[in-house]
Parts: C-alpha cells; structure tokens; sequence
C-alpha cells in the first residue's frame, strides 16, 4: 500500500473513497486544516505549524512543530515521512516559490502517484501508459527533468518529442477512444479534475 500526503495550497473540493486505502496517512503544516476539511483523519502531522490555523489543537492532541528555520519544507518533511510511494493532496495555485519548491523535492526524493489539486489532477506516469477516455478531454503533459515522449490518439500526437523545461505539451486534446503515451522517463498528465474521473486506466 501507498500513503497518502496532505499539504497546504488549493485541494479538491471533497475527497471520498481514502479509507483503507492507504497504508499511513500524513498531514504537513496547513495540510492539517485541510485534513479536517476534507474530513480525512491523519495519522501523524509534521511541520513548524506556521501556517495551519488549528496549531493549539496540534498541540493538545501531543504534535510538536519543528524548528521554523530548517533545510527541508513542510511537503518534503512529509514526503521523506511517507514510504516512498504515495498520493498527494493540495500544493496548488499558492506561492509560486512554494510550488517550484515542491517540484524540486518531486525530483530529489519521489514524486506522488497521483496529484489532487483544485483545479488539476495529475497522475505520474512512465514506460508505457494506455487509456480509455472521452474524446475532447483537455490534457497536458510535462516532465520531471525530460523525457521523450511518444503519443497516440491526441489532436497533436508526438513522435520521440523532446519534452523539458523549454516545452511542454500544454492544452492538448484527446481525439480518440484509447490513448497511449509512452515516455523514457517520467512525466506527469494533467486534467481536469471532472475529466480524470472519466479516464480508465489499463492495468
């Protein structure tokens, strides 16, 4: 099993179905409150305790917060937490050094399986990836570092395309049934949420 790590930033606005899910639950900071939002119960919270707006419950229920002057972030205190696979909840549409921070430490420790944000949903994906979903579903694809990607059954298929920090595969668009996207190194797809509920991933 996988665990589930739940940081500030915009988050989804309900999130059903984590029960037994996940082998440990983990809040970061202000990824408390959202916790508590999304009525989801961790298992251990991590962080200074700078941002959430509950520290004094934090505080009763035994947490104590780490230094606030530190060499790792919340997030990365919380993923180096996690077993080294795992989901993620918030991170998005906050501070802009907040979210490059949070993309650094997906490429020094481990990137989440899956991405749950407000108005993104984002699902790592490496080797070769196939799917089913509704034609017209909005997608874009982007790297960790690079990656060569290779796709079929979008508007704008790629052939061994070069994705990096100089482009991207922003706003594509699926055009058929079934997709497949194959890559030499991981890359994230991201959709919209009300759209990843109808993609159905090939085991």
């Amino acid at each position: 099993m996988k665990d589930l790590v739940i940081i500030g930033g915009a988050h989804p606005e309900s999130f059903t179905g984590w029960k037994g899910k996940y082998r440990k639950i983990i809040a970061a900071d202000s990824g408390y409150d959202t916790a508590r939002i999304l009525s989801i119960v961790p298992d251990t919270v991590v962080g200074d305790f700078d941002s959430t707006y509950l520290s004094s419950e934090l505080m009763a229920l035994g947490y104590k917060p780490c230094p606030r002057d530190k060499d790792d972030t919340d997030a990365a205190l919380a993923i180096k937490e996690s077993c080294g696979r795992y989901d993620l909840i918030g991170g998005g549409e906050g501070r802009l050094d907040h979210t490059l921070s949070l993309l650094v430490a997906f490429r020094t420790l481990k990137a989440p399986d899956l991405w749950f944000m407000r108005s993104d949903t984002i699902r790592l994906c490496e080797g070769k990836t196939e799917f089913s979903a509704i034609p017209g579903i909005d997608i874009s694809i982007f790297p960790l570092t690079e990656a060569v990607v290779t796709t079929k059954g979008l508007r704008w298929d790629m052939d061994h395309a070069l994705l990096s920090s100089s482009f991207i595969s922003q706003s594509n668009r699926i055009e058929a049934d079934d997709v497949f996207i194959e890559s030499d190194r991981p890359v994230f797809l991201r959709f919209f949420p009300s759209d990843f509920s109808h993609v159905r991933w090939e085991c």
